[in-house]
């Protein structure tokens, strides 16, 4: 599908993420002339609310072999949640029909979607904020539409603006959960870890039958250290949802960065028995090689890895990526290292050029995501100085929000604590360590027992 078409209907799936029935007085809720397929989609909608996409596409269809009209059932369909159960051509044909729609037949919710995704189509995206605020104006407690503006501002890396829309949501839609998953993600960014550990748990009070808020809680507890707490966590889900692919790879990251590879290797059988979809396990199985070799320091068997596998053939930068990039600054591959380097900064020019946006909070961690390659590079080229500056920019740009995030910054503090040392920066350097220390103890006393080193940098 076209890029421009999954950013028309991106919206949708977050908006449904997080859905609870929430009836508008004022007019009906959504436009179909099926009662059917209305039950088929309000099915959709409560699966969607829990993540559980395979389950909500199956009711998405159903309500559409029921009345193949219904605009927001068809505009939904084309989510990326589930792009790959549509070609391109078909896609294309049910977007054609949702902008041709008659507006004036539709609620004033559907009617925004329709009109927003023309706007995209158009290529008219300094639109899309009046048109938003226009609707919100007329219709200030939709649920819909307020969650649409936090997540506008979530997108823009715009914390303080995101976390009052999504208090707002809560008061206004109580049963909103979503919103205190991402009230917990933005308590976690910005290193309130105890805020962010009460709200995932009133997620999960408000939700305890659901899977993601203990996934979620889960993946603070990555962040903390919490270790044992993490797997109970992520048990939890699975308990509740089996299939919930979220939990798994999560569990494969909490043993793989805790040195458990025979653990993660188990976690990715139990996935595979579960019947996790195929894209889940290959990330799983990627990390799991890559960490393994990674864990004992095996560069050239790293480099003879990625020649003969497929994990950093993917276009976007990914673990096994970054520690062949590891692998190759280690033995003084500094080609390959580049070519790594190269293709992450092609992967962000293509955003920009072609004007997919992929947000704010995503382009910063792309960004800090090659300064810290970059800067890896550098520092085991003997250029600390400005390897220091690339590390300190990266540093910058990140927060703790989301396990990989959480991971990355405190990699590239480590990083950056053994390079100070290196240059005799010690008071400076301890003082990082203490950072890294206050939120995770566990990987802060690993850092120390291998003599502060994470690249093996001499001191100078």
């Amino acid at each position: 599908m076209k890029q421009w078409m999954w950013l028309a209907v991106a919206a949708v799936v977050v908006i449904g993420a997080g859905v609870s029935l929430v009836a508008l007085p004022a007019e009906q809720e959504w436009t179909t002339s099926s009662p059917e397929a209305l039950v088929e989609f309000e099915k959709a909608v409560v699966a969607e609310k829990k993540l559980y996409y395979d389950a909500a596409y199956r009711h998405l269809t159903r309500a559409l072999e029921l009345d193949p009209d219904f605009v927001i059932a068809q505009l939904w369909s084309l989510a990326p949640n589930y792009r790959y159960n549509l070609d391109d051509e078909t896609a294309e044909a049910i977007f054609e029909e949702v902008l041709a729609a008659d507006t004036s037949k539709l609620t004033h919710r559907e009617r925004y979607y329709v009109e927003r995704s023309r706007l995209i189509r158009a290529e008219r995206r300094e639109e899309l904020d009046p048109l938003l605020d226009r609707y919100l104006a007329e219709y200030p407690n939709d649920p819909y539409l307020v969650y649409q503006k936090a997540s506008q501002h979530w997108n823009r890396n715009e914390s303080k603006e995101a976390e009052e829309y999504y208090r707002r949501l809560v008061g206004i839609a109580p049963n909103w959960v979503i919103a205190y998953n991402q009230l917990g993600y933005s308590s976690m960014g910005e290193g309130r870890f105890s805020e962010a550990e009460e709200h995932f748990k009133s997620y999960r009070f408000i939700a305890p039958d659901q899977a993601n808020p203990h996934d979620s809680l889960g993946e603070l507890f990555i962040a903390l250290g919490r270790n044992d707490e993490a797997e109970e966590a992520f048990e939890k889900a699975i308990q509740i949802k089996p299939d919930f692919p979220a939990a798994y790879k999560h569990l494969a990251v909490l043993k793989s960065f805790n040195d458990d590879i025979e653990g993660a290797r188990a976690i990715i059988d139990r996935a595979k028995t579960a019947g996790i979809p195929e894209v889940w396990v290959e990330e799983m199985e990627c990390l799991v090689q890559y960490r393994d070799l990674h864990i004992t320091g095996a560069w050239e068997e790293i480099l003879d890895l990625a020649e003969a596998s497929t994990c950093v053939e993917k276009t976007d930068l990914n673990y096994a990526k970054s520690i062949t990039h590891l692998a190759a600054c280690e033995i003084g591959d500094w080609d390959t290292a580049l070519f790594i380097e190269g293709g992450a900064q092609e992967r962000m020019a293509e955003f920009k050029s072609k004007g997919i946006d992929i947000g704010d909070r995503n382009m910063e961690f792309l960004q800090a995501a090659i300064e810290n390659l970059q800067g890896v590079r550098l520092a085991l080229q003997g250029d600390y100085a400005e390897a220091e500056e690339l590390l300190r920019a990266a540093d910058a740009r990140l927060n703790y929000m989301e396990v990989d995030v959480a991971i990355l910054k405190l990699q590239i503090r480590m990083i950056l604590a053994e390079l100070l040392l290196a240059t005799g920066q010690d008071a400076e350097a301890h003082e990082l360590v203490a950072k890294v220390r206050s939120v995770n103890p566990v990987w802060t006393a690993e850092f120390q027992d291998s003599g502060f080193k994470m690249l093996g940098l001499d001191r100078g």
